[in-house]
């Protein structure tokens, strides 16, 4: 740490030309930026919508309380997209007395729904404009969908000290590899939780330390747009409550541990990458190092089932031959069935 300030001491000196140590650097006129939140996804074939997220960057100060109007184009559409994307709504969140509330904002679109605005107005209950919102699309939805488009913000009208920060080109594709979607495995006996444990429990130790009696043996596998991740469903419950819109809702769900990756597939072959926490012993966090999952799969699509075989788990930040977190050169295999 005291390198760090020291580096950064040395290039403040050197940016000042009267080396005066008293100026501040000025941040109150830097720009807020107003950015696609990330700059490529996707979804199933069978996608009947999808929400892309528009959002300030990171930003110092507070936002405009006067409206801001954003153009946007729907572009380079292939195969069934064509004629097929739209807007449909654009929505944005607000939390009051521990309830969230839906909100729209208003858009106005061509006749081929291809272009438009979005106004961008003040909320009464933020004081401000929304710090972020959700554009939502009409997809095909067709269970074969091909194609892609891209969503683009092109110009922003404002008096506010406010301009289109990068991305601002969103890139959609349907999600057709062979590991897409949600598949369900059913942990039934000791043995099998033991193997997934030998997998698995190096990364998460509060699965390390759980007995097959601690959890239902349901195993979800959710495989999104370059991410995924493991469920494991506990036998613990707990009550949730939420309030949506005004309606509060209470009801008793199983405990979940959540194991997340990014994930590439292809011919057979699956390789994650994330990361873990390292627990010490007074049960704090003293690490987080990455790691890598080899595996293989293989798909029957007859019978909606697909075969995940892992052959090791290594720490990507301290690897050495030999101390792998999990290593079996014929792999272990678990079943799991299309949810």
């Amino acid at each position: 740490m005291k390198k760090h300030i020291y580096v950064l001491f040395v290039l403040i000196t050197l940016a000042c030309a009267d080396n005066d140590l008293s100026v501040d650097p000025k941040t109150e006129n830097y720009p807020l930026r107003l950015i696609v939140d990330a700059d490529e996804g996707g979804d199933l074939p069978s996608a009947e919508d999808y929400g892309l997220e528009i959002t300030f960057a990171d930003f110092i100060g507070e936002l405009p309380n006067s409206p801001i109007t954003v153009h946007y184009e729907i572009s380079d559409l292939e195969d069934d997209m064509i004629g097929a994307v739209s807007i449909d709504k654009i929505v944005y969140e607000v939390e009051l007395e521990d309830c969230v509330y839906e909100r729209e904002l208003d858009f106005t679109a061509s006749a081929d729904g291809l272009t438009g605005t979005i106004n961008i107005a003040p909320d009464e209950d933020l004081g401000s404009i929304p710090e972020s919102f959700e554009v939502v699309f009409v997809l095909p939805g067709l269970d074969e969908t091909e194609g892609r488009f891209a969503f683009s913000l092109t110009e922003i009208e404002t008096e506010e000290n406010v301009i289109l920060g990068a991305p601002t080109i969103f890139e959609y594709e349907v999600l057709d590899n062979d590991v897409a979607g949600e598949w369900e495995l059913e942990l039934s006996t000791e043995e099998e939780f033991e193997n997934f444990k030998l997998v698995f429990g190096p990364l998460n130790d509060e699965l390390n330390a759980l007995s097959f009696e601690d959890i239902t043996g349901k195993v979800k596998a959710e495989f999104e747009y370059g991410e995924m991740k493991f469920v494991i469903e506990l036998a613990e419950e707990e009550e949730v409550t939420t309030c949506e819109d005004g309606d509060t809702e209470t009801e008793t769900v199983n405990k979940e541990i959540e194991i997340e990756a990014e994930y590439d597939a292809e011919d057979g072959e699956l390789e994650f990458e994330g990361s873990h926490f390292i627990i010490g012993e007074d049960g704090e966090i003293e690490d987080e190092l990455d790691f890598i999952i080899e595996a293989g799969y293989e798909l029957d699509e007859d019978n909606g089932v697909i075969v995940f075989t892992f052959f090791n788990v290594i720490d990507e930040d301290a690897y050495a031959e030999g101390e792998e977190l999990f290593f079996n050169e014929t792999g272990v295999s678990f079943t799991f069935e299309k949810d």
